[in-house]
């Protein structure tokens, strides 16, 4: 599980380093450009200072588009990876596992779409690429499938995965709640019952796995 967690940290932190570069190489040629000078056209020079501010914003928000969809394709491998190694326990187990995949994944991916708009991508883009970073979940599922042979490696899988979901909750989901918390009331209400429903439909799945068969 400390392995689950200690990837996705250092996944995050070269994600997070990389985009941090890609603005502060736009950010130094934006102050270059700023430097006052001779020139007696200074409206020509707010021009170019203005399109070089939009061409790093548009190289910055590129490259958060980019680790997002990387991220979020090492995200579904690693639900595929616990998918599959349910699967190979039990079918209800897997079942059960599917589900509570679904429950995180479908906001996750809906966020993921947002952010994607907000940087400038069309609707269409951000689909096809969510669709491809999906892929990799089917990739996870077979390597599950054909790794977890033995109760052992499925255990290894399962706390190497939960580890990964730790570190995304802890880490990337509960900060940000936390911070909206403290401005709005509305979004703080509806935080929590999106957590304790959560919680419940965990209780109930952990409960009743064992009941649930495929007629």
């Amino acid at each position: 599980m400390l392995g689950g967690i200690y990837f996705f940290f250092l996944l995050e932190s070269i994600f997070v380093r990389c985009i941090k570069h890609t603005g502060s190489h736009g950010h130094s040629h934006s102050l270059e450009m700023i430097v006052p000078t001779k020139s007696p056209s200074d409206t020509a020079e707010e021009v170019n200072v203005q399109k070089q501010d939009d061409a790093n914003k548009q190289r910055s928000d590129k490259a958060l588009s980019v680790m997002i969809i990387m991220g979020d394709a090492v995200h579904n491998f690693a639900d595929g990876l616990a998918i599959g190694a349910a699967f190979s326990s039990s079918v209800s187990v897997g079942i059960a596992t599917s589900i509570a995949v679904f429950c995180h994944e479908l906001p996750h991916e809906l966020g993921d779409f947002a952010v994607l708009l907000r940087n400038g991508m069309s609707v269409k883009r951000a689909l096809l690429w969510n669709f491809f970073s999906s892929l990799t979940a089917f990739i996870g599922l077979f390597v599950g499938l054909s790794v977890a042979t033995s109760e052992e490696v499925q255990t290894w899988i399962f706390a190497i995965t939960a580890g990964m979901f730790l570190y995304i909750s802890l880490v990337d989901l509960l900060p940000q709640m936390v911070s909206d918390e403290v401005h709005n009331p509305v979004i703080f209400f509806t935080n929590n019952i999106g957590m304790l429903l959560g919680v419940f439909f965990m209780v109930i799945i952990a409960i009743f796995e064992e009941r649930i068969r495929i007629s």
